[in-house]
């Protein structure tokens, strides 16, 4: 008994196949056309039913999906391409846009899609990045690993354990639906028809659902151009309606979807949560980072868990340089050397025991003399495509590698090096310029938003020694004025001081140890880092008005003061770092005069 609803089987003038109308030269297609589940079937075959439904689903909502099955596992898999995410959430997280996320799921004793579920800690899922978009043929040597995909493994683990009783009556459900449907549309001739026909699941299924699940009447159906555009309207109105009784919604109960999409969001809200603890950090940050906890800081460094150094050289090596030098500063300077690394390892000592290695608050040097024995970074990128980075660092001392994870894993800030001219600051007398966001999202709005009220914005220097800098990029630009954090006087008032000439920043960037910078950078050792900040035109223009927070070269409180000094700290933003040697004599470099570029570019480390 044939179901019709538009069309009866008099509008179909084929006949079945029949293999002995066939000569012995001549191919006989199959297509199964009375094959459907029933209630008696294995549950073997339904989950490979569903597994191949929920991979069809999957690839028509534009993911990638496949599946890899034999005798040991049934392995599954789905992804997204990350041009999906917005531009933002790539950059804190170090992703790539012409690449995709992939991830697998491994289902064992039995091989069975659904069997159990999925667990790290039995390596049944992995998420890697990759550039293949055909997930039918896919390995993971054809994945890398990334930043985040310790802590996204954690997350999506811990979210199936607890969600599972749900996800597996949803998949159940899911499949006594697709049971129903094979009884008058079999998956084999939806299948069939997609790929004759290159119409959608839902098409193809009201076009055999009208033909009595037969594959040449369907065939008909869909070659009559007026007959395939009725059922095209139809499958379209279908689906913007609620799914009717008897019929599985685009992603109801499909466990690939369920997943990307939990992926997805954890991703675009990866910044406001510890990568080790998941604790919500008290301050969204720019970019996903272990929180304040001794446990989470010593799982970071030690453990391996979180960011890819590697991924980090290859994508901005003139930033990881950059910052390598700053700690390198700090550490021989003995002071405001924080956060202090949390960095061990173990190694045998001259008798074949054990013991373990540490830094100590009380010898910073300690740190220091470690990083001279870092290689260039030219040449670690060499390493690094050599898959030989960990065991040449590690071979220059036991503690090198983990504490170039730590350097480049707490920094907070997202650093790029310009080499483009035209984003580069007019002026400034040095091509050797980075942008700089180090603001967190709450506070750049609220600079934004005094940025209009008080009509613009205005650019002036600030200079600070090399070591500082290691922890102005974890803490941020602070007004440390009468605390023990204050590296220079504070003659004229408390505050932020920044210069209206880069000379005068420049002498004070020449504080403090020049000279003991990393020996190996590309910018050397004695280089000195002026800040070029954006200040809110806060308060009277006129320094002799001046209402305080915001005090002007020569202003009332302080008329021999040839600063700005900020008192209010959300009035300032760091926007550039410019870098000079020790022998640069700067001459008439002034804020007034400078070009900065209307939409400057962002940077990733």
């Amino acid at each position: 008994e044939y179901r019709d609803t538009h069309f009866k089987m008099s509008d179909c003038d084929s006949e079945p196949y029949d293999e002995d109308d066939y000569g012995e030269d001549e191919e006989y297609i199959d297509y199964d056309d009375e094959v459907y589940i029933d209630d008696n079937d294995s549950g073997n075959k339904g989950m490979a039913l569903l597994l191949e439904e929920d991979i069809s689903q999957s690839l028509a909502q534009g993911l990638y999906a496949g599946s890899d099955n034999n005798s040991i596992e049934c392995c599954a898999w789905v992804g997204f391409a990350l041009s999906q995410l917005k531009p933002e959430t790539l950059q804190a997280c170090g992703l790539e846009k012409s690449k995709s996320i992939a991830i697998k799921l491994v289902f064992t004793d039995p091989p069975e899609y659904c069997s159990a579920c999925p667990n790290v800690k039995q390596k049944h899922i992995f998420i890697r990045q990759t550039s293949k978009t055909d997930f039918s043929r896919l390995a993971l040597v054809d994945c890398e690993l990334f930043g985040l995909w310790w802590t996204l493994e954690q997350r999506l683990s811990e979210y199936l354990q607890c969600g599972w009783a749900d996800i597996i009556k949803k998949q159940q459900d899911a499949l006594e639906i697709l049971k129903q449907r094979e009884k008058y549309a079999s998956s084999s001739n939806i299948k069939a028809l997609v790929e004759i026909h290159g119409v959608t699941v839902d098409v193809a299924t009201l076009a055999l659902k009208n033909s009595g699940n037969h594959l040449d009447c369907a065939t008909e159906l869909l070659s009559d151009e007026k007959k395939r555009a009725t059922l095209e309207q139809e499958a379209a109105t279908m689906k913007k309606q609620t799914p009717p009784s008897g019929t599985r919604g685009s992603s109801e109960g499909n466990l690939l979807q369920t997943v990307v999409q939990y992926v997805k969001q954890r991703i675009e809200v990866a910044t406001r949560y510890c990568i080790v603890c998941d604790k919500v950090h008290p301050l969204q940050l720019l970019k996903p980072v272990v929180c304040s906890q001794d446990l989470c800081n010593f799982q970071f460094t030690n453990m391996g868990l979180g960011i890819n150094i590697e991924n980090e050289l290859l994508r901005s090596p003139e930033a990881c340089d950059l910052i390598i030098s700053m700690t390198t500063a700090a550490a021989f300077s003995g002071r405001h050397f924080e956060p202090f690394p949390t960095v061990e390892a173990t190694r045998l000592d001259q008798h074949g025991q054990t013991e373990e290695v540490r830094f100590t608050r009380n010898h910073p040097r300690q740190v220091g003399e470690v990083l001279q024995k870092c290689p260039p970074v030219k040449e670690m990128v060499q390493h690094v495509k050599a898959g030989t980075l960990r065991e040449k660092l590690e071979s220059l001392d036991i503690l090198l590698y983990k504490l170039l994870r730590w350097i480049i894993g707490t920094n907070r800030a997202h650093l790029q090096f310009i080499d483009d001219d035209k984003q580069r600051v007019k002026g400034a007398e040095t091509h050797l310029q980075f942008v700089v966001k180090s603001t967190p999202p709450e506070k750049e709005r609220t600079f934004q938003q005094l940025k209009e009220d008080y009509k613009g914005s205005f650019y002036a220097f600030h200079g600070s020694a090399l070591g500082n800098w290691h922890s102005i990029l974890r803490l941020g630009l602070r007004n440390f004025s009468g605390t023990e954090k204050q590296s220079h006087g504070s003659v004229y008032g408390q505050g932020i001081y920044m210069a209206v000439d880069a000379a005068t920043s420049l002498g004070y960037a020449a504080h403090g140890n020049v000279g003991m910078g990393w020996t190996s950078s590309q910018f050397g050792a004695t280089a000195r880092c002026l800040a070029l900040c954006e200040v809110v035109n806060y308060g009277e223009k006129d320094p002799k008005k001046c209402t305080g927070k915001l005090h002007r070269p020569q202003c009332k409180h302080s008329t021999t003061s040839p600063h700005y000094r900020v008192e209010m700290e959300e009035l300032v933003v760091t926007r550039y770092f410019l870098l000079y040697s020790a022998t640069d004599q700067l001459h008439n470099v002034l804020n007034s005069k400078l070009v900065v570029p209307a939409a400057p570019v962002r940077g990733v480390v």
